[in-house]
C-alpha cells in the first residue's frame, strides 16, 4: 500500500464516518461530525411508523379509563363466588347486581345471579333471569353442572299432572272437596312434592297439624332441600310445641341459605314461645334487617318488641303491615296478643 493511501485510510478512520470530516463529535462510539449526526438524527420517520405509534397510545389511554371499572367488577365477581361458598346467596346477588351494572351480558354472572335467586327462594326473579340465560352456551361444566343442579329443584313448586294442577286451579282451596282431592292424589302419586305440600298446609291452615306433621315430613324426607316444605314443617313443630324439633329444622334451613331471614323470624317466634324475650328480639332484627319488607320478619319484630314492652315500636311495625296488604292472619294474631286474647305461649 503506498503512503498516499494510507494516509487516507487513516483520516477515514479517525474522521466523521459520513463526510470523513476531521472534527468529530467525542463521546459516541460511532465517530460523526456534528452536522452529520444532526441530519442522520432527523432520519424521516414512515407515516405508517407513526400511525402505530398513535393506535398503540390510544389503546393504552382507552385501557387506562376502563382498568376501575373491570377491576371493580372482577373484585366484586370474586366476593360473590365467596359468597355462594358460604352459602350466603343474598349477599352473592348484592355483588353479582355490580358486575351486572358494568356487564349486563355476561353469561357467567348471569348464571351464578339465577342460582342465587333460586337458592334465596326468589323464584319470580329466578325466572326473569332464566328467560335471559336459556338456550346461552357456558363454556364453564362446573357452572353448567351447578346450574342445572339448582334448576332441578323448581319442579317443588308444581304439580307434575297438569291435568290434576288445572283440576286444582278450578276448586275453593278453603273446601274439604279440595283437600280430598289433593289426599287421593297424593297417595297414588307420593314422589310429587308439591301435591304433598299443598295437603301439607292445607292441614295446617286447619289446625290439623298431626296430618301436617306427617305429611311434611314425607315431602321433605325425599327433598330436603325444600325449604318453603321445611319452615312449614317448623311452623307445623312449633304448634305442637315441638320446639326443639321446630329449632333443628330452622337451622337446617340455615345452613342451606344462611341469609333466610324468614328462618331467623322462624326462630324468634320459639323463643318467644320459650319466654326468651331478649334472644328473640335480637333474632328478630336480624331477620328484619336482612329483609324489611318480608311481612314474616315484620311479624315476629313486631311479636318481640311486644313481649319486650317497647309498644311504640310495635305499634309503627303493625302499621307497616298494614301498609304493605300484609296477610290478615298476621294482623289477626298481634291483634289478639295486643289485647290479649291471644297469650302466644
Amino acid at each position: 500500500m503506498d503512503e498516499t493511501n494510507s494516509e487516507a485510510l487513516v483520516a477515514s478512520q479517525s474522521g466523521c464516518q459520513q463526510c470523513a470530516n476531521p472534527n468529530t463529535e467525542p463521546g459516541y462510539h460511532t465517530q460523526l461530525c456534528s452536522d452529520c449526526r444532526k441530519q442522520l438524527s432527523r432520519y424521516p420517520v414512515l407515516n405508517s411508523v407513526k400511525l402505530a405509534a398513535v393506535g398503540v397510545g390510544v389503546l393504552f389511554l382507552i385501557s387506562l379509563y376502563n382498568f376501575p371499572k373491570y377491576f371493580k367488577a372482577g373484585i366484586a365477581y370474586e366476593k360473590a363466588k365467596q359468597a355462594e361458598k358460604s352459602h350466603h346467596y343474598l349477599k352473592e346477588k348484592q355483588w353479582l347486581k355490580q358486575v351486572l351494572q358494568q356487564f349486563p351480558n355476561n353469561d357467567n354472572a348471569n348464571i351464578r345471579y339465577l342460582m342465587a335467586s333460586i337458592y334465596n327462594d326468589n323464584l319470580t326473579e329466578a325466572d326473569s333471569i332464566l328467560q335471559i340465560v336459556r338456550n346461552k352456551k357456558i363454556e364453564d361444566e362446573q357452572l353448567v353442572t351447578q346450574a342445572t343442579a339448582a334448576l332441578e329443584t323448581l319442579h317443588y313448586f308444581s304439580v307434575k299432572d297438569t291435568a290434576f294442577n288445572t283440576v286444582l286451579d278450578s276448586m275453593d282451596n278453603t273446601t274439604p272437596a279440595y283437600e280430598k282431592a289433593l289426599g287421593t292424589y297424593y297417595g297414588q302419586h307420593p314422589e310429587d312434592v308439591c301435591t304433598g305440600y299443598l295437603w301439607g298446609l292445607y292441614a295446617y291452615q286447619h289446625q290439623n297439624y298431626p296430618k301436617a306433621d306427617s305429611v311434611l315430613s314425607q315431602i321433605t324426607s325425599i327433598a330436603p332441600d325444600f325449604r318453603l316444605g321445611l319452615s312449614l314443617l317448623a311452623n307445623t313443630y312449633r304448634e305442637e310445641k315441638e320446639y326443639d324439633k321446630a329449632l333443628k329444622t330452622y337451622r337446617l334451613i340455615l345452613e342451606q341459605n344462611a341469609d333466610a331471614s324468614y328462618a331467623q323470624a322462624g326462630i324468634a317466634k320459639i323463643l318467644l314461645k320459650q319466654h326468651h324475650d331478649k334472644e328473640a328480639l335480637e333474632k328478630a332484627i336480624t331477620a328484619y334487617n336482612t329483609d324489611a319488607e318480608n311481612a314474616i320478619n315484620i311479624h315476629a319484630l313486631a311479636l318481640a318488641y311486644h313481649f319486650n314492652n317497647k309498644p311504640s315500636e310495635r305499634d309503627k311495625l303493625y302499621q307497616k303491615l298494614q301498609a304493605i296488604h300484609a296477610e290478615a292472619d298476621f294482623l289477626t294474631e298481634l291483634d289478639d296478643v295486643m289485647s290479649g286474647k291471644n297469650s302466644y305461649r
